[in-house]
């Protein structure tokens, strides 16, 4: 090819991706003057919100305060942190000298009914060892609901760039199935009745009217199909994650330096002669032996 065609070809190529870049333009200025593109929101409720990770499936709102009466999917009063969870914002860069532990749960963790996030086991366990020594820092990404799976991926998507010395999982024995008291299937109906929402679209996309245009009014699945999706998602997080996120963790700690310690908490009866679930605890002893 000669240098006089070669120009030829990248005014042509020029030419036309201004004239695609202009249309694109044209047509934003129209759909936004028409009003054709829906609003995209993010859907909420309580302290809840759908995540971006279809493992997570949903996930606590930053910097939520609530001073209500109703505790129905708010789970206590008071103010969350930056991320959402109930705990003081931690500095991402690890101080020298400090052992840092960060712990994963579910209601348990993050104090469901318990008034004051000081009297959380995570900021309790932090005071106890610092009076015994050890320079600790917790941090606790616990969220009501949650199962192992969700525990382990929130973990990778933010509990890793804290770079804990220690992953304290707090186990409930209602971990091996979904028991959220209907968190995410709220949350996922409010969606579809909705039809749009903000959790799970690019953030710089969906600023574009011609990009909700087409995505929720030109490609919108039907109702029945929407419904699908939902369903789907739902029974991704019902089923026992157990043994597979153990694997996962032992993995993700190995990259990552980080001792493991898994605390079984029991479930409370009225005699612990007659407590019928130590096979569940073995269960939990022999598949973190194993990993």
């Amino acid at each position: 090819m000669s240098i006089g065609s070669s120009n030829l070809w990248l005014k042509k190529l020029a030419a036309s991706l201004i004239s695609v870049l202009v249309a694109l333009l044209a047509a934003e200025f129209l759909i936004r003057m028409a009003g054709a593109a829906p609003e995209v929101s993010v859907i909420r409720k309580g302290r809840f919100q759908l995540s971006r990770n279809p493992k997570i499936g949903y996930e606590p709102v930053p910097s939520l305060d609530y001073r209500g009466e109703n505790l129905s999917f708010y789970d206590y009063l008071g103010k969350s942190n930056r991320l959402g969870y109930r705990d003081l914002d931690h500095a991402v860069e690890k101080p020298p000298g400090v052992y840092r532990i960060v712990v994963l749960g579910d209601s348990i963790g993050a104090g469901l009914r318990v008034e004051r996030r000081e009297d959380l086991f995570a900021p309790v366990l932090e005071q106890l060892l610092r009076s015994r020594g050890v320079n600790a820092e917790v941090i606790n990404f616990s969220v009501s609901g949650y199962n192992t799976q969700q525990e382990v991926e929130t973990l990778k998507d933010r509990g890793l760039r804290y770079r804990p010395d220690l992953v304290l999982l707090a186990y409930s024995l209602n971990d091996r199935e979904r028991m959220d008291g209907d968190i995410l299937k709220t949350l996922l109906e409010a969606e579809r009745g909705k039809g749009t929402s903000a959790a799970r679209v690019n953030p710089y996309l969906v600023r574009s009217a011609v990009y909700r245009f087409f995505k929720y009014r030109v490609l919108a699945p039907p109702p029945a199909q929407a419904e699908a999706a939902s369903d789907r998602q739902l029974a991704a997080l019902s089923g026992d994650t157990v043994a597979g996120s153990f694997a996962e963790l032992a993995r993700v700690s190995r990259e990552n330096h980080f001792e493991v310690l898994v605390a079984v908490f029991p479930r409370l009866v009225r005699d612990f002669q007659r407590y019928r679930f130590g096979d569940q605890h073995q269960f939990v002893a022999d598949l973190s032996e194993r990993n």
